[in-house]
């Protein structure tokens, strides 16, 4: 499985440093575009996110949430944007369906 970040222009550059594809983008619309374009390649396992584009698409992870085990989309922190996530072992708990 893969990884993909998308989000603020900084995050993605420091990711394509160490090889993870990405797209960098501040619009909802074309990121949800992107997004579902690469749920669709069905090669990806783990998407992160900047929060401020994942304030924008809360309502499309929480669906995308709820209807896949696949791919488990993070947040990761860019410049100037606080955290605002559920705990990881939350996270990874969901995404298996397991209790940690």
């Amino acid at each position: 499985m893969k990884l993909f970040v998308l989000g603020h222009e900084d995050t993605v550059l420091g990711f394509s440093l160490i090889g993870v594809e990405g797209f960098a983008t501040g619009d909802a619309t074309v990121a949800l575009g992107k997004l579902r374009e690469v749920v669709a390649r069905g090669e990806v396992g783990l998407i992160l996110i900047t929060p401020g584009l994942a304030a924008l698409l809360e309502e499309q992870l929480q669906q995308m949430e709820q209807s896949s085990h696949l791919p488990l989309v993070l947040q990761v922190p860019a410049p100037g944007e606080a955290l605002n996530r559920p705990p990881i072992r939350e996270t990874i708990r969901r995404a298996l369906g397991v209790k940690l």
